[in-house]
């Protein structure tokens, strides 16, 4: 398989990259084709869809965040299209990063294949000199991640009202109080504002992890750095620059 586009998105490192697209639904991302792909022909239709399915690869890369997620992570990089190790148990973050599942019953990006899979919402397609751009909201993925196919969300065939989500439902998601002040706000752009602090609520630290208030975490988010303490509940936006 071969990539047939590349996603651009704000947060260029591991670190800070939502669980699930629809935990910080205005992050945006643009879709670019590559040459080959990049035919108007290709996209014929997709704007009378909502929503879409990105099927998309792993990359090679340094982890991002703290000294504890790089060597938490080092040991679990792809290499060459496969994984160095992987476990067939893993510790979700929804269970704090204690308890452990199955690989295959997880989302757990430490898997036998690099693979990853994200329903987006279609926000509109932009005609370009270099073929058809497509602007998606919910893009829990890292910036530059190749796209290795992409098809139609189909509510009838793909939603199912009736469906358990297993030990998920056992474990409600927790958010943070974001402590952001406007005069920090000010240095972000505001259409790129309400999924920064999406990002923010969702916690980026690495669950399981002894966590100090008075650690300042950095979160690369667009061109910036974002600095931040995390006391209890409450995140603590500190410094923007």
């Amino acid at each position: 398989m071969k990539p047939i586009a590349h996603i651009r998105t704000d947060l260029p490192q591991k670190f800070g990259i939502p669980r699930n697209s629809f935990l910080a639904p205005h992050l945006h991302g643009r879709i670019l084709f590559e040459p080959e792909f990049a035919l108007e022909s290709a996209v014929a239709g997709i704007e009378s869809f909502s929503h879409l399915w990105l099927i998309w690869q792993f990359e090679n890369g340094v982890p991002g965040g703290t000294a504890d997620d790089i060597a938490e992570d080092a040991a679990t990089l792809y290499k060459n299209g496969t994984t160095a190790s992987w476990s067939p148990t893993v510790r979700p973050p929804r269970l704090g990063g204690i308890e452990r599942v199955g690989v295959f019953a997880s989302r757990s990006p430490f898997r036998p294949n690099p693979l990853g899979l994200s329903c987006v919402k279609l926000d509109r397609v932009e005609r370009t000199d270099a073929g058809p751009v497509l602007h998606v909201l919910g893009a829990d993925l890292r910036d530059g991640t190749p796209i290795l196919d992409i098809k139609p969300y189909i509510p009838f065939a793909d939603c199912h009202p009736d469906a358990h989500g297993g030990w998920i439902e056992d474990a409600p998601w927790h958010e943070l109080a974001v402590d952001f002040p406007d005069q920090l706000r000010k240095s972000i752009d505001p259409a790129k504002l309400a999924g920064l602090i999406e990002v923010l609520r969702q916690d980026p630290r690495r669950a399981g992890s002894k966590h100090d208030p008075a650690r300042v975490c950095h979160l690369a988010y667009s061109s910036l750095d974002v600095a931040f303490t995390v006391d209890g509940d409450a995140l603590h936006v500190i410094r923007v620059s």
